[in-house]
């Protein structure tokens, strides 16, 4: 994914389904395997929202309005509507909801709730968030409490806590009128937490996203690379430990019709449990991307050190991509080698085709 200027123009994806709406939705996160037609949209920034930002402090300002005019950039999104300021009927200023969120995160005052679909790099942003100075995460993958010596593990408070008491963990299901007291209590020991969703959960979509002192983000994954990844679903990993091979053929298409893997993300993501493989129906979809437009910022695994490293910029976290390269960066074959079976790939991509529009949207 490449470095995208100012004040120039966005590429954007088009969608490779033919079943996908013509009108209604551009894709809006770039994939690299995806290749573009290149629809241009130019946008201006006029002065109206440059004084808009002056409230928050001018870095702030900076990479906001870096996000409102490009929507994406290092594999970042914020969603339009919502970064842009307005004006109020007596003509004041008033901040957009995602930039109010992350200026409130910049004072102290918000906390950062990651949704982690398994295997969708949790583990990865977890350390990266762990080095922020002066701040603190949960001892186990940000989501709960590590090792016996792991001394921001809050016990006394826990007994106290209304959330998670049986679960030991820190970001399970919180109710739309819970949010505020689930980031009230947490935020006095964390500046970051997550929470991993390995299948669908209803109260992802009754949290209060669009509450000022939360700040929500989620990795999308590539759904192809998620089907051939570590970690398989099922107790698969147990059965094939690698990419599909002679031997591994049949027990892959078993994997491949499995309901643990039918359209992963698209599942855990959806409204109500409505993924049915290949029919799967355009509401499903919409429902998960409903959802996403209530995150602050969305992230793309495929570029995930300059995603992480423009993440840190909004948040004036000082990021770099060192250290994450070797990690994430693996040298793979193509998608369709790796596959070993022409069938096989075009029947997965039949089969997880909304999880796949999902992830281009």
């Amino acid at each position: 994914m490449e470095p995208m200027e100012i004040n120039g123009s966005v590429d954007k994806n088009d969608s490779t389904n033919d079943d996908a709406p013509e009108d209604e939705y551009e894709p809006i996160i770039s994939t690299p395997s995806v290749q573009s037609n290149g629809k241009k949209l130019g946008v201006s920034v006029n002065q109206h929202k440059i004084k808009a930002l002056k409230w928050i402090s001018s870095v702030l300002a900076a990479a906001v309005l870096v996000y409102s005019v490009k929507d994406i950039m290092f594999g970042v999104r914020m969603n339009r509507e919502e970064t842009e300021a307005v004006q109020d009927l007596e003509g004041e200023v008033v901040p957009s909801i995602k930039q109010q969120q992350i200026a409130n995160y910049i004072k102290g005052t918000a906390i950062i709730r990651n949704i982690h679909i398994t295997h969708h790099a949790g583990t990865s942003l977890c350390g990266q968030m762990g080095k922020v100075p002066n701040e603190h995460t949960p001892g186990f993958a940000c989501m709960g409490k590590g090792r016996d010596n792991d001394t921001y593990w809050p016990e006394e408070a826990l007994k106290a806590s209304p959330f998670d008491k049986k679960r030991g963990v820190v970001a399970g299901g919180v109710l739309y009128n819970e949010t505020k007291e689930w980031v009230t209590f947490w935020r006095q020991y964390y500046h970051f937490v997550s929470g991993e969703y390995g299948s669908w959960d209803k109260t992802l979509h009754h949290t209060n996203w669009e509450y000022e002192n939360l700040v929500s983000m989620i990795v999308m994954r590539n759904p192809l690379e998620r089907f051939l990844a570590g970690g398989k679903c099922g107790g698969f990993q147990t059965k094939i430990p690698g990419d599909p091979s002679n031997e591994t053929q049949d027990i892959y298409w078993e994997y491949a019709n499995s309901g643990c893997a039918d359209n992963y993300a698209l599942r855990v993501l959806t409204r109500d449990p409505c993924v049915q493989g290949a029919n799967t129906t355009s509401e499903c979809l919409q429902g998960a991307k409903d959802l996403l437009n209530r995150f602050t910022f969305i992230l793309d695994q495929s570029c995930l050190n300059e995603s992480v490293e423009a993440l840190g910029n909004a948040l004036h976290l000082n990021f770099t991509k060192d250290g994450f390269e070797g990690r994430l960066h693996k040298t793979h074959p193509s998608l369709i080698d790796r596959f070993g079976n022409d069938t096989l790939y075009e029947y997965v991509q039949t089969r997880f085709r909304r999880d796949i529009e999902l992830y281009e949207w």
